[in-house]
């Protein structure tokens, strides 16, 4: 037996109608980014110039910037370095990091990993600076350099030119031989 017509047509139009109803706005962002007073940029890229010739590339997963301020917080970042002909030098991976767009200067933190390009060794630190004017690259917490080799060298901190060409590993300690 078909239901009349004028049944089916009332419950559509109720269905319809109990289907406007405001919806509920969840939030969806956690407290610490409710408190942020600044402008957020999810999946960041941005480059590094001197004299209009690109010398790297900054990304980050999230990036807040203030008003007040030229300095952006980075989360989950990658720099990635050109040498003068645009191939990549180096690459930087940190969780956080800072970066100031007046002076480039940066700093990477938390599990920094450094990839020479040039020779495949890295340097690993929890926090890794970088100052363009004085062309250095440096950490003053632990580090831990592997060459392409295997080649294991610790120290307190490093410093190197930005072709890495003088990387010194302060207060070498520990075994600085192979892994197996």
């Amino acid at each position: 037996m078909r239901p009349p017509r004028r049944l089916l047509a009332a419950t559509l139009a109720a269905l319809a109608l109990g289907a406007c109803e405001e919806e509920q706005i969840a939030v969806a962002a956690n407290e610490f980014m409710q408190g942020i007073d600044a402008p957020v940029v999810f999946g960041m890229v941005s480059y590094l110039t001197a004299n209009g010739v690109r010398e790297g590339r900054v990304q980050a997963d999230t990036a807040f910037t203030f008003a007040d301020s030229t300095k952006v917080d980075l989360r989950v970042m990658v720099v990635t370095f050109y040498d003068e002909s645009g191939r990549e030098r180096a690459t930087v991976r940190g969780r956080t990091g800072e970066w100031n767009q007046d002076t480039d200067r940066m700093v990477a933190r938390g599990d920094v990993d450094l990839l020479v390009h040039t020779d495949s060794s890295t340097l690993r630190s929890q926090e890794i600076y970088y100052d363009p004017d004085s062309d250095r690259i440096w950490s003053d917490s632990a580090t831990v350099r592997t060459l392409a080799n295997g080649t294991v060298t610790r120290g307190s901190a490093f410093e190197s030119d930005i072709e890495f060409t003088n990387v010194r590993i302060l207060n070498v300690r520990g075994d600085a031989g192979r892994i197996f």
